[in-house]
């Protein structure tokens, strides 16, 4: 089987979809130790966690609740007991018992036990869906903090290195003030000096802004953490129009906080001038941010503050000049709605 294959049948394997003898060979392969493997399998793992929300909402039927009201109020009551009686017929052979009917339970209402185990599998599904995400979020955040850490000690030693620079500094010009030794070799000693001072404290610029991208890609682990946590998270998935057929995209956005975040796969690769931006439909399109697609032809969209969160009935990314536009203006690549 080849390399191929394999990647193919990442996607069916995440969601227990793939048949037997697949998942074995998959695995096996897998055990080898695949890189590239491994990361789509654990990208496909994500994807399938978000399924459950990208599910439209169904309503119960009407008599629902009379019928379930109606089979707990028969259930609560004292049941009478059961008496056999004598058929008044001898010549039938024997005795005939008369049982009255069992009362109503849950098993005669196969709608409410249908609803009953979706509810249940639904809930096991979402929990274990953000227990995932919450403990690799926690994993992401302490590696930054170590990677954090290591800057930190970095820098502090780069600093000690320009103070004991900076010593030396000085006793070399107090040496050159003194006019002891030979003036020009320690002129030239002084300007090494001043050379090696000056690219340690370029270094230690450098550290200092890898450390602020530390600290703000840890700021955003923790927000994406939170946002994650949210009870009224509502996920849509938008699919691929003719323009992008393998391309699709999950949104996931809160109401409450109207804070939304886009991940978008499979994305064209865009054309110089050009941007994707996103658009929220309520009555008409409203912008909600603009972004670009990585190496890997994916796409991530942090929305601040999603327009009218709680009226929006689709959404769309189109394919802009530089900088968006107000409303679309050109060709739709994804489209999804609730």
């Amino acid at each position: 089987m080849s390399h191929e294959v394999f990647e193919e049948h990442i996607a069916s394997y995440a969601t227990g979809a793939l048949e037997r003898p697949e998942r074995q060979a998959l695995e096996a392969h897998l055990l080898t130790g695949c890189q590239a493997c491994h990361a789509a399998l654990k990208e496909s793992r994500k994807l399938a966690g978000l399924l459950p929300y990208s599910l439209p909402l169904q309503s119960a039927p009407p008599q629902l609740k009379t019928s379930l009201m109606g089979s707990l109020a028969q259930a609560a009551a004292p049941q009478p007991s059961i008496v056999p009686q004598a058929s008044p017929t001898l010549e039938s052979g024997g005795w005939v018992k008369h049982l009255l009917p069992p009362p109503p339970t849950w098993r005669t209402h196969p709608a409410f036990a249908a609803l009953l185990l979706v509810l249940l599998a639904g809930t096991a599904f979402y929990a274990l869906s953000v227990q995932y995400q919450a403990s690799t979020a926690v994993e992401e955040r302490q590696r930054i903090e170590e990677a954090l850490h290591m800057e930190s000690g970095r820098i502090q030693t780069l600093q000690g290195k320009i103070q004991e620079q900076e010593q030396l500094l000085t006793g070399m010009r107090e040496e050159v003030n003194r006019g002891a030794g030979n003036l020009s070799e320690l002129q030239d000693l002084l300007v090494r000096q001043e050379a090696e001072v000056a690219q340690l404290r370029a270094q230690v610029a450098s550290r200092e802004q890898e450390t602020a991208g530390l600290r703000k890609a840890l700021a955003q682990r923790d927000e994406m953490l939170a946002f994650l946590r949210s009870p009224h998270v509502k996920a849509v998935s938008l699919a691929g129009s003719a323009m992008a057929k393998s391309a699709g995209a999950l949104l996931l956005y809160d109401p409450d906080t109207k804070k939304a975040f886009l991940y978008a796969f499979n994305m064209p690769a865009l054309p110089a001038g050009k941007t994707y931006q996103l658009w929220a439909i309520v009555d008409k399109p409203v912008s909600a941010g603009i972004f670009s697609t990585d190496t890997g032809h994916k796409s991530r969209l942090i929305v601040r503050s999603m327009p009218a969160p709680t009226q929006l009935t689709k959404f769309a990314v189109s394919l802009e000049p530089e900088g968006g536009r107000p409303q679309p203006t050109g060709e739709i690549y994804l489209l999804g709605q609730l």
